[in-house]
């Protein structure tokens, strides 16, 4: 409520608009903090690396010489698993700043958050099962399961009924 005084109110109203220039303020700094983030993980034994920008988008993929023994469908889930964990990573960093610049109780905050927790959460632990790719999963396997070609085109030399020669279609 606006307190019926004009040099009270005139005060409360500069007090509330110097509130919203520093939160204003402290979100800029959370933007600028939070697009310079990034985050890295690596397989247990070393072999993959994978750095994430703010976005949770991989911008590094780093291969030993050792995953130069991986199959390629395990080169690949080990690749994706490392960015998971990138990206949770990502996730911890973004509450912290989140947390360290602007007030938590704030809805925007929460909402940061919240987005950050859907978008990246926790990767489920590894399975045999989940390592085992089906043939069905597999993209570009084309060798068995392509189609015949279509037949070809008949040669159009001889006239047919559909060749009108000179004659108009009218008659």
């Amino acid at each position: 409520m606006i307190n019926p005084d004009p040099l009270k109110a005139a005060d409360d109203l500069d007090k509330w608009a110097a509130g919203l220039e520093q939160r204003a303020r402290s979100y800029a700094q959370l933007q600028e903090r939070m697009d310079a983030t990034t985050a890295s993980a690596a397989s247990p034994d070393g072999s993959i690396r994978v750095t994430v920008d703010s976005n949770g988008v991989p911008t590094g993929i780093t291969l030993s010489e050792r995953s130069r023994a991986l199959e390629p469908t395990a080169l690949s889930a080990g690749i994706m698993s490392v960015m998971r964990a990138a990206q949770a990573v990502l996730r911890q960093r973004v509450q912290v700043l989140v947390a360290e610049t602007v007030p938590a109780e704030d809805q925007p905050a929460r909402d940061i958050v919240a987005q950050y927790e859907r978008r990246f959460p926790d990767p489920a632990p590894e399975s045999g099962a989940d390592r085992e790719v089906t043939r069905e999963m597999r993209i570009g396997q084309v060798e068995d399961d392509a189609a015949p070609p279509p037949p070809p085109r008949p040669n159009r030399t001889d006239a047919t009924d559909d060749d009108w020669e000179d004659r108009g279609f009218l008659r």
